[in-house]
């Protein structure tokens, strides 16, 4: 038997669905799996509130102002031993495992084309023991970034997607459809010029919003005058699924993304995505003109035109949809590609370890210093740099 812990912030955004669904469809076996949501008490955030699929579930929390060692030590007793493989998805879990020099083995799942993610990958590539890619261009970014000798660590597997029951006579009553966070990378901001361009030709287009955020009031000022604009609010992965059911076209403006699996939904829901051209994700997912479209970032004539080809073209939108139908299937088994996960997560080795030497943020993260100490220091907010 083996204890395996995942690690991942206390945020109900796309790492939480991913280790969700790592979790929900993994295999039986004697492993113990523990998951850990680590939350800042000052940090604003969507908590996760369901149970994970893990014999064990903890929220650990911890407040900015504490000295990280305290922090460190407080979270490595929820680590039974120096056999436990320690799965991180965040920076937290490194540092912890860098300041206090952890033996464990430890795998390093990187979620996005971002800085951040590469960061974290480049700083403490000599302690992590696997790295696994989402993507075939987050595969050749960190053997980019890596050092030579780190290269053999990195393996390729993509998500699980959840495969919900499909209706096979649900009427495509909605024409257009976006799913997301009301962001300006999720491109929220181009949503009202390429609805109002492909109108132009298609009249009284049916389009549902579905998702939350930051810009929700003035997008929603942005459709007050178009009776044809349906917001459906936040909905669960079963009620997404149907709506995508019910939709002909999905749009996917993001400006940056990881692997995007509201993407891998429409496809398997039988709804033709168009999609922003960005390099992670897209390019593994579709296939120019045959399952969908792929459009230049922000190019609002582009993504109308297509919208509006797919609109008037039963025909060619029907045979784009089964084609991404079957290769999002093909692709996003559940059980499969949670098996090809354990199985890369379990047979993780130790290797020699070389702890990094990058200071741990304010100067008075010491292991020497007392927490009491540094709390009080910093709760004055004298200086940034404590």
């Amino acid at each position: 038997m083996k204890e395996i812990i995942y690690f991942l912030p206390d945020d109900n955004l796309g790492v939480a669905s991913i280790v969700r669904n790592l979790l929900k469809y993994r295999p039986k076996s004697n492993n113990h799996y523990k998951v850990i949501f680590t939350r800042q008490i000052e940090r604003k955030a969507i908590h996760i509130e369901d149970r994970f699929n893990a014999d064990e579930q903890v929220t650990f929390c911890y407040s900015k102002y504490e000295n990280l060692y305290a922090v460190f030590k407080r979270l490595k007793k929820h680590i039974p031993s120096e056999d436990t493989i320690i799965v991180a998805n965040d920076g937290l879990e490194l540092r912890m495992v860098k300041a206090l020099k952890l033996k464990n083995p430890l795998v390093y799942i990187i979620h996005g084309d971002f800085n951040y993610y590469y960061m974290l990958a480049v700083q403490n590539q000599g302690m992590i023991d696997r790295f696994i890619a989402y993507s075939q261009y987050t595969l050749q970014r960190l053997q980019e970034k890596l050092l030579l000798v780190n290269q053999s660590k990195i393996k390729l597997e993509y998500y699980p997607v959840p495969e919900l029951k499909r209706e096979q006579t649900k009427t495509k009553d909605i024409d257009l459809l976006f799913v997301g966070s009301f962001s300006e990378r999720k491109g929220v901001q181009y949503l009202k010029e390429i609805y109002v361009k492909a109108a132009e030709h298609v009249k009284n287009i049916k389009f549902s919003i579905v998702g939350s955020g930051e810009h929700e009031a003035h997008l929603k000022d942005d459709f007050n005058d178009y009776e044809s604009v349906n917001f459906l609010g936040q909905l669960n992965n079963k009620e997404v699924f149907e709506v995508m059911e019910r939709s002909k076209v999905l749009i996917f403006p993001s400006l940056s993304e990881g692997l995007p699996n509201v993407v891998v939904e429409a496809m398997k829901a039988v709804c033709v995505p168009v999609c922003s051209d960005i390099k992670s994700g897209i390019p593994d997912l579709i296939d120019h003109g045959v399952n969908g479209y792929k459009v230049p970032i922000g190019d609002t004539f582009v993504f109308a035109a297509y919208i509006v080809q797919l609109l008037q073209d039963h025909g060619l939108r029907c045979q784009l949809a089964n084609h991404a139908k079957n290769k999002a299937y093909g692709m996003f088994n559940p059980t499969k590609n949670a098996l090809a996960y354990q199985q890369l997560i379990t047979q993780t080795t130790v290797t020699e370890k070389y702890f990094p030497s990058y200071a741990l943020g304010g100067v008075l993260n010491q292991p020497f210093i007392p927490n009491v100490f540094v709390k009080l220091i910093r709760t004055l907010e004298i200086s940034n740099k404590l």
